[in-house]
């Protein structure tokens, strides 16, 4: 798994402006329905869960059924460790969701260029998950 989590680090650095030296995350590997207890708490469950940063912990958390050798699951450790080197690098943010304005176009960028996979994620989607403010609340 170290190997993995530098060659993505790696590919962070040179693909964003990120300063990547630093140590490699803990991951921590639960069943999806201890991954979501820990993440939701006693909340209504509010979707799929692929994994998660625990900014609190500094550990990344992922499925036990994540595969090395899917793109997909490889690509969604990218995405934590992109939230991982943003709370490394001490990135300033105005609320939790501006933190996926990086993740979400460097993960599809991953997966295209080393996988050859085209993620085309909802454009209005991103917007809502990525702005501090709600578009329904007027």
């Amino acid at each position: 798994m170290k190997e993995i989590i530098t060659a993505l680090l790696i590919w962070l650095g040179a693909n964003s402006d990120f300063n990547v030296n630093m140590d490699i995350p803990v991951v921590l590997f639960l069943p999806q329905d201890q991954m979501e207890q820990r993440y939701f708490g006693d909340t209504e469950n509010h979707g799929e869960l692929h994994g998660f940063y625990d900014i609190e912990q500094n550990i990344i958390i992922l499925p036990n059924t994540w595969d090395r050798r899917d793109p997909w699951d490889l690509s969604v450790l990218l995405h934590e460790m992109i939230h991982y080197v943003q709370d490394q690098n001490e990135t300033e943010f105005n609320c939790t969701a501006e933190m996926e304005k990086d993740s979400w176009p460097l993960q599809q960028k991953y997966l295209l260029e080393i996988h050859n996979f085209k993620w085309d994620y909802d454009k209005l989607w991103y917007l809502m998950v990525s702005s501090c403010s709600d578009p329904f609340n007027y």
